[in-house]
């Protein structure tokens, strides 16, 4: 899907209290719009002049809890972005006098709330999941290839967005497969990384920058197996299982309990191995904006030092500057 930039314009809408809705457009200062690894909300930030209007202020109209809605055209008609409530208000009253507010979509809520769950062993991941976002009203998508069974599960008065990811990286740790979970057209998403029908490619024309970076600051390259611990709190040692040692061991320990077979045990260690047995590598690439990118999709990359498929593990888009930077991941 190709994007003309000289076509590309934005658009806000605010819904307020009383279902009325107004155009922001003249309004709008800035605008940035993301979703960041590791966090299921998605965030947008916006600056607005105080405009006097028929009925008083914005700021009088732009009020906590009240819905945003983000748009783009880019020669077709608008094409919805992005739909959440505001979430901060800060209104500075100097010369400028002007209204910066942030707004989330629904899974925030899930972010900012705590519960306790329990599960009994042997319950599928979407059953989980189902049960856990059933009780936020929030239909959930599972479209991942990969599921599994899970053991018991204790989750004691944990963010709710914590518990699925916690659920979801169990999964990754033993398959090994990367999964993006977001909100879509209602529902919380659980999919493939990569599952998007066009991969936009990214060439030296149409990038603005290239950033990579490596570490072995979380490297793995040693798993040991700890079983089940005795009466006195002792754990035997059920297996040692080495990765690449070409940079010394660094090791992370899997525990069995009576729920995970050693079967389990040692592909959750492979996994690890898999997932951190070589440099961690950090990769930015900034571009001219693509504003349906979203968190997990593939793009193709020809630029700077990177070539090759890459997944998008992060996306920032500026509304005001018509760019966007995102943090990548290499296929495979």
């Amino acid at each position: 899907m190709a994007v003309d930039i000289a076509l590309l314009t934005y658009h806000v809408d605010l819904i307020t209290e009383s279902g009325a809705v107004y155009d922001l457009d003249h309004a709008l200062l800035s605008l940035v719009w993301e979703e960041q690894e590791g966090q299921l909300a998605q965030r947008a930030t916006l600056k607005l002049a105080n405009y006097k209007m028929e009925s008083g202020y914005l700021m009088q109209l732009v009020k906590i809890n009240c819905i945003i809605k983000i748009s783009a055209d880019w020669g077709g008609g608008r094409q919805p972005l992005f739909e959440g409530t505001i979430w901060e208000w800060d209104y500075a009253s100097a010369q400028a006098k002007e209204l910066v507010i942030t707004a989330y979509d629904p899974m925030i809520r899930l972010q900012q709330s705590k519960d306790f769950k329990y599960f009994s062993a042997g319950m599928s991941t979407p059953a989980i999941l189902n049960n856990i976002c059933g009780d936020w009203g929030i239909p959930l998508s599972y479209q991942w290839s990969k599921q599994i069974t899970h053991e018991k599960k204790v989750f004691n008065c944990d963010p709710i967005s914590d518990m699925i990811i916690k659920l979801l990286d169990e999964v990754k740790r033993q398959t090994g497969a990367p999964y993006v979970a977001l909100y879509k057209n209602g529902s919380l998403v659980v999919s493939d990384y990569g599952a998007n029908a066009d991969v936009y490619q990214f060439n030296t024309d149409n990038s603005i920058s290239t950033s990579d970076k490596l570490t072995i600051n979380n490297l793995v390259t040693r798993v040991k197996i700890i079983g089940k611990e005795d009466n006195e709190g002792r754990s035997s040692v059920d297996a040692v299982i080495d990765g690449s040692l070409e940079y010394g061991v660094l090791q992370e320990v899997v525990r069995r309990d009576s729920n995970k077979n050693m079967g389990e045990a040692n592909a959750e260690a492979q996994a690890l191995l898999k997932e951190r047995g070589k440099p961690e590598e950090s990769i930015t690439l900034a571009a001219a904006d693509l504003p349906f990118l979203r968190r997990g999709d593939a793009v193709g990359v020809a630029a700077g030092n990177l070539t090759g498929t890459f997944y998008v593990a992060g996306v920032s888009h500026n509304a005001a500057s018509k760019q966007m930077t995102m943090t990548l991941r290499r296929k495979g």
